[in-house]
């Protein structure tokens, strides 16, 4: 890899391609598309024609924020609920969250209370690291029509495409990358350079682990009807530079492995694997009593909300209305958490809410107070429907003047140059 670590170029772009794990948040109902669908439908009636600038920065701090309230929302739905008792309910806890995250998902039912994750190693996915190439120099291949195989769980794929005169190095392993990321097959394609600067072709599967009665996740080889051959061998398709490995961990002394390093005990604990544990020392997995889940779920409430002003205070894009979404999102925790200081909850003069978990504790000690629980569950939905408002149209933050508004006396046919409906639909790779 001339001095690159696979790994560290394989994060690197997969960090951009590879989609985040959000638990619950990702998972829809067609009843709920459809509901997203209609909302988008309502907006684009009643909203005026606005005149988008080319600013690709403004464009992809939208795809940002939308990110940023993706990742909100899925803190959000882990501790809300239709009852106040939803921020007290029973929660796990892990000793080693760098090592083992943990969530309760179960009803409160199961008879497992604590039991001990020793890690051996994670679950990886395949690399393919193609050859490093000197990226403006021509490919050294004939012109004309090339194609390859790729077998992916169970099915195989056709990749057909062209080298014309003047393509370089760097032109084809960019059209092959968008080629793959593009079929949605479960392959992540992506470019990285090296210290001479030079360039290479990274595949990485988008899943973790191997089969039964596999030894691979995927194959790249010639295809036989291609007009042209040796394409594989030239860019490296087929070089394998990290092989694909169960996870292998100990539950409670006894053996498992996963293709996953995400999976479910006992119906229970919902358990993600981030690192290899000490074998001396195994992680703990225990259920936090009422009083206890109060506090930290609070925590997580808050750090949800503070992380998301950071997040959208960071963003000084002269074309992005940051200030704009850091006053609407300040204003809800303005409505919601006035009072609350006896209770070490208060917001302060960025619009960060200050929090003395030892202080709630204290309050706390003879139940959950009434007093926290109906303003802070009212503060937790109020942000759930700001975040499905971001998700819709983020583009209602991006620096837009409006050209025309609509008839209030005149029909609703959609507009052609509406563009809400389709800014509702990004979601950056994920679909």
């Amino acid at each position: 890899m001339a001095g690159i670590s696979v790994n560290e170029a394989y994060n690197h772009f997969a960090s951009t391609y590879v989609a985040k794990e959000n638990a619950n948040v990702d998972k829809h109902k067609k009843s709920e598309l459809q509901s997203v669908y209609k909302s988008i439908a309502r907006i684009n009636r009643k909203s005026p024609l606005h005149v988008l600038k080319q600013d690709d920065n403004a464009q992809a701090e939208a795809v940002g924020i939308k990110e940023h309230a993706r990742t909100l929302r899925s803190q959000l739905d882990a501790i809300s609920g239709e009852e106040d008792a939803a921020l007290s309910k029973k929660s796990a806890i892990s000793s080693n969250p760098d090592k083992v995250a943990v969530e309760y998902v179960g009803k409160g039912q199961g008879n497992t209370s604590e039991f001990t994750i020793g890690v051996d190693h994670l679950a990886t996915n395949q690399i393919n690291a193609g050859h490093f190439l000197v990226p403006d120099e021509e490919v050294a291949l004939p012109k004309g029509s090339y194609a390859f195989n790729v077998s992916i769980n169970g099915h195989d794929y056709e990749f057909q495409y062209s080298i014309r005169d003047g393509n370089t190095n760097h032109d084809i392993q960019a059209k092959l990358s968008r080629l793959i990321n593009k079929a949605g097959i479960g392959l992540i394609a992506g470019m990285q350079e090296d210290a001479q600067g030079r360039t290479t072709l990274i595949i990485g599967s988008s899943d973790t682990g191997l089969k039964p009665g596999h030894t691979h996740r995927f194959e790249v080889s010639e295809s036989q009807i291609s007009e042209n051959p040796h394409s594989v061998s030239y860019f490296g398709l087929n070089l394998i530079a990290q092989e694909p490995t169960n996870a292998h961990f100990y539950l409670n002394g006894t053996e498992h492995s996963s293709s996953s390093n995400r999976f479910t005990v006992g119906n229970e604990f919902d358990i993600t694997l981030r690192g290899a544990t000490d074998p001396a020392s195994p992680v703990s997995i225990s259920i936090e009593d009422e009083n206890d889940a109060l506090v930290e779920n609070v925590r997580s409430l808050i750090n949800g909300y503070n992380g998301f002003i950071d997040s959208v205070s960071d963003v000084h894009d002269a074309g992005f209305k940051s200030t704009k979404l850091v006053g609407e999102t300040i204003a809800i925790a303005e409505k919601h958490l006035t009072k609350m200081d006896n209770y070490g909850i208060s917001l302060n003069e960025n619009g960060r809410i200050d929090y003395d978990s030892g202080l709630l504790r204290e309050k706390s000690a003879k139940g959950p107070p009434k007093e926290v629980l109906h303003p802070l569950m009212d503060f937790a939905k109020a942000l759930i429907q700001k975040t499905d408002e971001i998700s819709i149209d983020p583009m209602k933050y991006v620096e837009r003047p409006v050209f025309n508004y609509k008839d209030p006396h005149g029909s609703n046919t959609p507009s052609p140059y509406i563009t809400s409906e389709y800014s509702g639909m990004m979601f950056n790779n994920y679909c």
